[in-house]
């Protein structure tokens, strides 16, 4: 049996490789447009044409791209479980970059296309939750009972999405509904002007928050870690609303929504984070346990993160940088190919040790994970994105190719359940009592 804690921590790292991936890729295959020298306006106002026109397609590629590892995720079986959280953290983090350069897709307003593409990602990436988690795609249908542990995936997801939803809907609204200052005016009456957009902006906010909670509220007992994530964004919509409205009143208003989303959470006994609180599971329930598992999850964590520094100091140690001058292109690129292969070596040694030494095997998929995500740092330094892109597409591979046989292979595949939806399981037949 796979340790537990290397089962939540795995799906996360392989979601921001993922997402790594696709951030490096996109600048390799597709770069930046350069900056002119200063001093110069005409250049500069046609760079910040071309800036904006690059920040609309890469915001609208990278949202494809998330929509493309929410779709494999949702798909794969429940047996492979480890690796479908990994693509759909992959693609929830690679929406959320695709925020970050829809933000900045102008000199002063969002591109309105950037905020809708992301925007779209994001519905499909609760939508792609909730056909996965309730059961309604037939190939997920016959397995949904068989259905691992998602506790990362329950946790992060929603840690995640929330603030997502909450940056969709403030640049949605400063795409659509631009502030004064940004859309130009400066003539007479302007802080009167300004105190009617922020209020109507808190209300626009408000309502958004109030159908995030609603929908979140109506989807809580099919799929509650989408149901989580539109609850948390709701609430996190909520403060950036009650935050940026100078009047008074509509804070209250705000303020108020949020209250009784929380008194709803309470009264149907859903406040939670992607599973139900339940009578004993607090403290005096589990107080035997928590100390076996902290330290289940601290040693491999621990153990990981020693074998980085340990590789850093190797580094410094054994192959320093210039000295007197800048760390070069070729050491830094070095760096990060040699952190690669340290990684990999962890990686396939893991394998080595799963049954024979479980403890040492599971510090080094952890130490191997956080050598790949620290050792993209150099390259990225030194602007080689071709070399951080080689090196994170053989990471990846090798991250997938461990994850499956660390989670899925072996797995028994679930018999093929051929009912139709909705019809209620077979119940077995009861023995007769025995005579006498």
């Amino acid at each position: 049996m796979e340790n537990k804690a290397l089962r939540i921590v795995f799906p996360v790292f392989l979601g921001v490789l993922l997402a790594l991936l696709i951030g490096f890729g996109l600048q390799a295959v597709y770069p930046q447009p350069e900056s002119p020298s200063p001093g110069y306006e005409a250049p500069y106002e046609a760079y910040l044409a071309s800036l904006q026109a690059y920040e609309r397609i890469a915001a609208a590629v990278l949202s494809g791209l998330a929509v493309v590892l929410l779709a494999a995720g949702s798909l794969l079986p429940a047996r492979a479980a480890a690796l479908a959280e990994g693509l759909l953290l992959g693609g929830v983090f690679t929406l959320i970059y695709a925020a970050a350069r829809g933000s900045g897709a102008g000199p002063g307003l969002p591109a309105a296309p950037a905020v809708g593409a992301v925007g779209v990602g994001l519905v499909l990436a609760l939508a792609a939750l909730f056909l996965r988690q309730s059961g309604r795609l037939p190939r997920l249908r016959e397995r949904r009972a068989e259905a691992a542990d998602e506790t990362a995936l329950a946790v992060v997801f929603p840690l995640a999405a929330a603030p997502l939803a909450a940056t969709v809907v403030s640049l949605g609204l400063q795409a659509f509904y631009p502030p004064p200052v940004l859309s130009g005016y400066s003539g007479p009456g302007y802080p009167g002007v300004l105190a009617v957009y922020e209020r109507n902006a808190g209300l626009i906010g408000t309502a958004a928050a109030a159908v995030l909670i609603l929908v979140g509220f109506a989807l809580l007992r099919r799929a509650s870690i989408p149901a989580d994530a539109l609850l948390l964004g709701g609430v996190v919509t909520l403060v950036v609303a009650s935050a940026g409205a100078i009047s008074p009143k509509t804070t209250l208003v705000s303020l108020g929504v949020g209250v009784l989303g929380l008194l709803g959470a309470l009264a149907t006994g859903h406040l939670r984070l992607g599973a139900p609180l339940r009578r004993g599971t607090g403290a005096a329930a589990t107080g035997s346990r928590v100390g076996s598992r902290v330290f289940s999850v601290l040693h491999p964590v621990a153990v990981g993160a020693l074998s980085v520094v340990v590789f850093f100091v190797g580094v410094f140690a054994f192959y320093p940088p210039p000295e007197d001058a800048e760390p070069s292109s070729e050491w830094l690129r070095t760096v990060s190919l040699s952190a690669t292969v340290v990684a990999v070596v962890f990686l396939l040694a893991s394998l080595v040790l799963e049954r024979r030494a479980a403890a040492v095997g599971n510090a080094l998929v952890v130490g191997g994970l956080l050598t790949l995500v620290a050792g993209v740092a150099p390259a990225a330094v030194a602007g080689e994105q071709g070399v951080v892109f080689v090196a994170l597409a053989v990471a990846v591979a090798v991250v997938l190719f461990v994850g499956y046989r660390r989670f899925v292979r072996g797995v028994p595949r679930a018999p093929r359940d051929t009912r139709p939806p909705g019809t209620p399981p077979a119940v077995p037949p009861v023995p007769p009592a025995p005579a006498g």
